[in-house]
């Protein structure tokens, strides 16, 4: 094994969604709204709604991004609209001082990088009460912006988000060009941890732990940083570390990035099974999670 001294953490990047916070309640609504979008707006059969956002999701990384690119017809103001726009976030979300004071106190750059739209982004960042901690968020719409004048929203894939590579690319490039090997990256998504792992980024994976796939450190709660990190708020060099070989996230072994064609990590096909079965993955990848990160 190769030894690896990683140099000092200089910016920090976010997810949102099941990262920075958790609410499955508000992960069910999503789901069912993103459904009874296809079936209404798009005319999708009731009965293989389900199926589709699996498959859509395993293929693309989003829902949204496979329904583009299978040549559907999304207005995306209106599929955000209608995804988000009828949540009741005073509902389902309310202050974190503790998540507040935790961020307050790493002193090094943030950044949310997430697949939603800015406005579902801002009323999350609101309510929890950490808006203030972020330097900048970058959206769907950033990327999908900065992906257009770079020429890369394509035939096949016009839509660029998460796990795939360039929107990791891009949201560096937001975030100030940080080295990867610099950069602390924060998800909940198995998938998303594998692409920044891959790239060099310090990859957390939060909410689960003892998951199969490449990560650096994995934490069951966001509010467990700094116990995890210790040497991140002490302007410190991660701890030397061995570096393991890739592997998918099955633990099967290395693939090549984008193998599933369109520049995402790839999936497991025990994953794939169990998503589009609506049933829990080996890694406790859900139905919910490949509905609700197409926001």
């Amino acid at each position: 094994m190769t030894v690896l001294r990683r140099p000092r953490i200089e910016a920090c990047l976010f997810d949102l969604d099941d990262c920075l916070y958790d609410n499955t309640a508000m992960q069910h609504q999503v789901a069912e709204n993103i459904r009874h979008y296809m079936a209404e707006r798009l005319g999708f059969p009731a009965d293989e709604v389900q199926e589709k956002c699996a498959d859509f999701y395993l293929n693309y990384g989003t829902t949204l991004a496979g329904l583009v690119a299978h040549g559907y017809q999304v207005d995306y103001d209106d599929w955000h609209a209608f995804v988000h726009g009828s949540l009741d976030y005073e509902k389902y979300l309310q202050p974190d001082p503790a998540l507040r004071a935790m961020l307050d106190s790493l002193p090094l750059p943030k950044y949310v990088f997430t697949n939603a739209d800015r406005a579902h982004a801002k009323r999350c960042l609101d309510l929890l009460g950490i808006t203030e901690c972020f330097i900048r968020v970058i959206s769907f719409e950033e990327v999908m912006e900065a992906a257009a004048e770079a020429g890369l929203t394509h035939h096949g894939c016009p839509v660029v988000c998460k796990p795939n590579r360039q929107a990791f690319d891009i949201a560096l490039q937001l975030a100030g060009s940080p080295t990867p090997g610099a950069t602390l990256w924060a998800d909940d998504s198995a998938r998303n941890i594998t692409t920044g792992h891959r790239m060099g980024l310090y990859s957390v994976l939060v909410g689960r732990t003892g998951v199969a796939c490449p990560s650096d450190k994995q934490i069951r709660h966001i509010h467990e940083l700094p116990a995890a990190l210790p040497w991140l708020w002490e302007g410190q060099q991660p701890p030397v570390c061995a570096a393991p070989p890739l592997s998918h996230a099955d633990g099967t072994g290395a693939a090549d990035e984008g193998a599933s064609g369109n520049g995402s990590a790839a999936v497991p096909a025990k994953t794939a099974g169990k998503a589009a079965a609506g049933g829990r993955s080996s890694e406790n990848e859900t139905m919910i999670e490949a509905v609700y990160t197409a926001a």
